[in-house]
């Protein structure tokens, strides 16, 4: 009877360790599974956390391009200002185009450092001019902050004050913008900011006092959040942006429970283990998709920013075509330096330039910026060509770091007998080639000095163009390369000898085949080209080229 017992409790014994075994199983991969959910949310939260605050700082460097915009004009009408020792009509003609309903300021005025009485007034009279205190107090600030800006946001405003020099300024230019009076009724921008809600305030808090803008009424912004400041003259904006939805993706987000939920089903078998860790590594590689889809965007953006600094339609003298191309940098995605324009200075005279800021990024477009205001603004008032270049040095010396550009700047008339005369002069760029109707080539203008270092030299040339005569300016990416990448200038004046009576956008297009036959897989750097023939042969209309302004890959 003893032996039976034994093997009845050997039995027992044995069914019970079958039956703690699954569970056992069960309680350890259990924890396995639950590890894994835990480390999903964790590098879910991680991800939204980096998506979120790397959008936002996106969005800053937009934010900076807008401030970048405002203070612009006012810094070349503030240097016209010291130019023109104050005149009232050069100072409305120059914020004139900035001033008005649906443009950068509502009103602007011009004062005397120390002097709270207007020189000079564009648009509605200023709100600041009717608080002498305030605007006391607005000029002692422009004299230890070169740029102010001025608190009004009580009445939906926001006054803007630049001084003509950092130190001891001579004149003021004021700004002033109305505001809209409900701030939160802006929209979210397209792609990559869609996804995202935003306030954004002036200071360092978010107060509602102090709010600009948002995109939703309901303030503060809860829930995850990220935020970034940009530098505002004398003050700065806050940029608060939240997610709408999962900035990841709808998989990623509910990933750790669905791994909670898979495990306690498949948690007798390693296969879903294994199935897991392939679905991490589907996720990392969605990850690195997301990340080299968030780098294409910002190129986008920073060949968007690029093409709005250059002018979007180039008006032509009478009796004249004219073709223009930009080529960018084909491996970076910075913003380029290089720049041209032609505009009408007054019936008689037209202004033609070309040139290169020297560096890249958000700073190469702010120079950019100042020296073309600042050329546009003194061609209106100056008699040389050589006049103009020495405001651009003037405005780029004062510039806070300091730095330099080349630049070729021309004024285009027309002569007594009929001929189209070009008065011009060089600031340390390239010599523009002249082609004659008879096909010899030549370059013009006497060297000067770059602009913005030391006192420049400039000197001022003119020639006179016949029919069928044409003038070619360009920036030093097209000739400037290592090694046998450069295009010599021999192959270029060449090509002008050879094919100079081709229509004028062809003729564009065969020195930018100079280029590419060079570089082939792209080049660093920028190159800017501008044409003007008087006249143009009958074989224009045969081709079919528009006489437009062009930017084209490199």
């Amino acid at each position: 009877m003893h032996g039976g017992d034994d093997i009845v409790t050997n039995n027992k014994g044995h069914f019970l360790g079958l039956r703690l075994q699954p569970m056992a199983l069960f309680v350890v991969v259990l924890g396995v599974f639950a590890s894994l959910s835990a480390g999903s949310r964790l590098l879910y939260n991680q991800t939204e956390n980096r998506l979120l605050q790397q959008r936002t700082n996106e969005a800053g460097a937009v934010l900076q391009v807008s401030v970048l915009q405002i203070r612009t004009p006012l810094d070349a009408a503030a240097r016209l200002a010291v130019l023109t020792n104050g005149d009232a009509a050069a100072f409305s003609s120059a914020l004139a185009p900035y001033v008005g309903a649906g443009k950068s300021f509502t009103a602007a005025a011009l004062f005397r450092a120390g002097n709270p009485v207007p020189v000079a007034q564009v648009g509605a009279p200023v709100s600041l001019a009717n608080d002498e205190h305030a605007t006391e107090t607005m000029l002692t600030t422009t004299v230890t902050s070169p740029f102010v800006v001025i608190d009004q946001l009580s009445e939906r405003r926001l006054g803007y004050a630049i001084a003509d020099t950092a130190k001891q300024p001579t004149f003021v230019v004021y700004g002033e913008r109305l505001l809209g009076a409900d701030p939160t009724v802006r929209r979210r921008t397209d792609e990559p900011f869609a996804q995202l809600n935003y306030a954004i305030y002036l200071g360092n808090d978010e107060r509602g006092e102090h709010l600009l803008g948002a995109s939703v009424p309901a303030l503060p912004l809860d829930g995850r959040r990220a935020t970034t400041s940009v530098p505002f003259g004398n003050s700065q904006l806050l940029l608060v942006m939240s997610p709408i939805g999962h900035l990841s993706g709808d998989l990623f987000a509910d990933l750790w429970w669905i791994v909670a939920v898979a495990g306690v089903i498949v948690a007798a078998t390693v296969a879903m283990l294994v199935n897991r860790l392939l679905e991490r590594r589907d996720t990392a590689m969605a990850l690195a998709a997301d990340n080299e889809r968030l780098y294409d965007e910002q190129r986008h953006i920073a060949e968007t920013l690029q093409l709005s600094l250059l002018p979007q339609q180039l008006a032509q003298p009478p009796g004249t075509v004219v073709a223009a191309r930009y080529w960018p940098a084909g491996a970076a995605n910075l913003i380029g330096g290089d720049f041209y324009d032609l505009f009408a200075v007054d019936d008689g005279r037209w202004a033609l330039t070309i040139g290169d800021v020297c560096g890249k990024g958000i700073e190469a477009a702010s120079l950019t910026g100042l020296a073309r205001h600042t050329i546009r603004a003194s061609a209106r008032s100056a008699a040389e060509p050589s006049d103009v270049l020495r405001s651009v040095h003037i405005a780029l010396r004062d510039h806070e770091p300091a730095t330099f550009c080349t630049a070729c700047f021309a004024f285009i008339s027309t002569t007594e007998s009929g001929a189209i005369r070009l008065t011009l002069t060089l600031g340390g760029h390239p010599a523009p080639l002249l082609r004659r109707a008879d096909g010899t080539v030549t370059e013009v203008g006497v060297a000067g000095s770059l602009l913005g270092m030391i006192e420049p030299t400039l000197h001022d040339t003119v020639v006179d163009l016949g029919d069928g005569d044409l003038i070619v300016l360009y920036t030093d990416g097209l000739t400037d390369a290592p090694g046998d990448q450069s295009v010599p200038m021999d192959e270029i004046i060449d090509t002008l000898s050879r094919l100079g009576d081709h229509p004028i956008e062809q003729l564009a297009d065969d020195i930018r085949a100079l280029k590419r036959r060079r570089r082939p897989g792209g080049s660093a750097d920028d190159t800017a080209l501008v044409i003007v023939r008087v006249g143009e042969p009958a074989a224009v209309a045969e081709a079919g080229y528009p006489s437009a302004a062009m930017v084209s890959s490199p």
